[in-house]
């Protein structure tokens, strides 16, 4: 479970469950991640991006081994072995008041560092591979083959975004080949939007405007409102189907947008909106 990835006020129920009429639209009981892995192993990525309120009850879990769903009174026990991965300093966040140490202590009993993925260009093939597969089968399009060429390219560059960016990008290159073979020239087109677009995203929405309407002035790009609006909507979508494991309904949902508008935005990506995986309603 991603941790930062899922917003706070539903992380609780994501972690430990919930029952019937806990809140507004819990409408059935759920099972939460912690009840799924018992007996095996829960990975919490992005343990930095944790909440306060969330850090206490993770604690109480590790060190009692029991929970509660939320608006329960049962007592859970659980045997879940965790791991846990963040890009960020958590002593430094002690030190700030942003994490707490008696947790980073519980969950810091071996400790491995990871090294950039510019510095293991061999797992880049793999990692390639795998996340074509895995966004192929999400997505309900056929996984298409990729050159040697192309992965030549792929491993020449620096990816300042690590295993996260390749993944990204990896999710374009599937969307753009629509089942043909991904070559090396694909992956230079892509990763050269990438690198137009790497300026704006650590500016303001106004600057990243200014740059496409630049970019129109010079006769760079056309229709900058319309290009603005559609690479918003695609990652949005696309982050909401990921989010929702190929959920359409759950995703709609989360948009405030009917099943109907969903599937027809969705088709407009691409995306293949009667896959199993995207259109089925499953709970916990």
């Amino acid at each position: 479970i991603n941790c930062a990835a899922i917003p706070e006020n539903l992380l609780e129920s994501e972690l430990f469950g919930h029952e019937r009429g806990a809140f507004t639209g819990a409408e059935q009981r759920r099972i939460g991640r912690f009840e799924q892995a018992n007996k095996g192993t829960l990975f919490l990525d992005e343990i930095g991006d944790l909440p306060p309120n969330t850090q206490v009850k993770l604690l109480r879990v590790l060190q009692q081994q029991t929970f509660q769903r939320v608006g329960g009174a049962e007592a859970i026990s659980v045997d879940v072995r965790i791991i846990a991965a963040t890009h960020r300093n958590l002593e430094a966040m002690i030190r700030e008041g942003k994490f707490r140490e008696d947790l980073f202590h519980r969950l810091n009993v071996v400790c491995l560092q990871l090294p950039p993925l510019r510095e293991r260009q061999d797992d880049i093939p793999l990692l390639a591979q795998h996340f074509l597969r895995k966004y192929a089968g999400d997505f309900g399009v056929e996984s298409p083959t990729i050159t040697s060429d192309a992965v030549a390219v792929l491993q020449a560059d620096s990816w300042p975004g690590n295993v996260r960016e390749l993944e990204n990008m990896t999710r374009r290159l599937l969307l753009a080949a629509r089942g043909l073979s991904i070559n090396a020239d694909a992956v230079r087109q892509t990763l050269a939007a990438r690198n137009v677009e790497a300026a704006p995203i650590g500016h303001s929405f106004t600057a990243f405007a200014g740059d496409l309407l630049a970019r129109a002035q010079k006769g760079e790009l056309q229709e900058a409102h319309a290009h603005m609006l559609a690479e918003a909507e695609r990652e949005i979508l696309t982050q909401a189907i990921m989010l929702a494991e190929g959920n359409q309904a759950k995703a709609a949902r989360w948009l405030g947008l009917s099943r109907f508008t969903l599937r027809e935005k969705l088709k407009l990506l691409g995306l293949h909106p009667d896959s199993p995986e995207a259109s089925a309603e499953t709970e916990g």
